[in-house]
């Protein structure tokens, strides 16, 4: 393992990916070599989700995303000490548009060329460790890495949970694949004005999130990977 991928695992990356991203975004051609940073939700917070405690899920989300984002700021000064150029992809600065719920560069696609997982039939990531009970974050840079091979079609087999957990039907009945666009797997109109609905309002959805398969498996295992 490299120095880089142990420094950011020891900071508390579950996960962590390398990636060719040359050419996504406009907006970092000068940085073509992505690195995805994969923090698994911790089981409590999921259970809170599954109780509909929505408050302190979201307390405990924002909790993980300020871990994240510490990751990624540490990771993009560590890179820089080397003397390569870097930028931590942080939500802040990856803003997300939210009627289309889509970002500059989405950290879903960072992470399936990494090789960490694939998107699901909810337009979620999965995960093998945790199913889709994860949180993404980035970095861009120019330093020299050895890439992960791309996941370039879903593994989630006949699994329909989060397909038929959803509660505004907006999940379409197929796997997602490379030659898919996310619209062809998800309605993703009823899906954003459902949760912007609920989020206002002080509550949530991701009931995708919580009732993968992988997701409970992650769940019932006794020990954390």
């Amino acid at each position: 393992m490299d120095e880089l991928k142990k420094y950011l695992l020891k900071l508390g990356a579950s996960k962590v990916g390398y990636a060719d991203v040359k050419g996504l975004a406009s907006e970092f051609v000068d940085l073509p070599n992505g690195i995805s940073l994969v923090l698994k939700i911790p089981k409590e917070t999921i259970q809170l989700v599954i109780d509909e405690d929505y408050e302190d899920y979201w307390k405990s989300f924002h909790k993980q995303i300020a871990i994240l984002t510490d990751i990624a700021l540490k990771g993009e000064e560590y890179i820089k000490n080397l003397g390569y150029n870097a930028f931590a992809l942080t939500m802040a600065r990856n803003e997300c548009d939210m009627e289309k719920l889509l970002s500059i560069l989405p950290y879903k696609t960072i992470a399936t060329k990494s090789g960490l997982g694939w998107i699901g039939r909810s337009a979620l990531f999965v995960t093998p460790e945790y199913g889709s009970a994860v949180a993404l974050g980035a970095i861009l840079t120019d330093m020299p890495l050895e890439f992960g091979t791309p996941i370039t079609d879903s593994e989630c087999d006949e699994c329909e949970n989060c397909q038929n957990a959803c509660p505004v039907k907006a999940i379409n009945p197929q796997k997602w694949n490379d030659r898919l666009n996310r619209k062809d797997i998800i309605d993703i109109e009823a899906c954003g004005e459902y949760i912007i609905d609920q989020y206002k309002n002080g509550l949530g959805c991701t009931k995708c999130m919580s009732e993968c398969k992988l997701t409970q498996e992650y769940l019932k295992r006794e020990t954390y990977l």
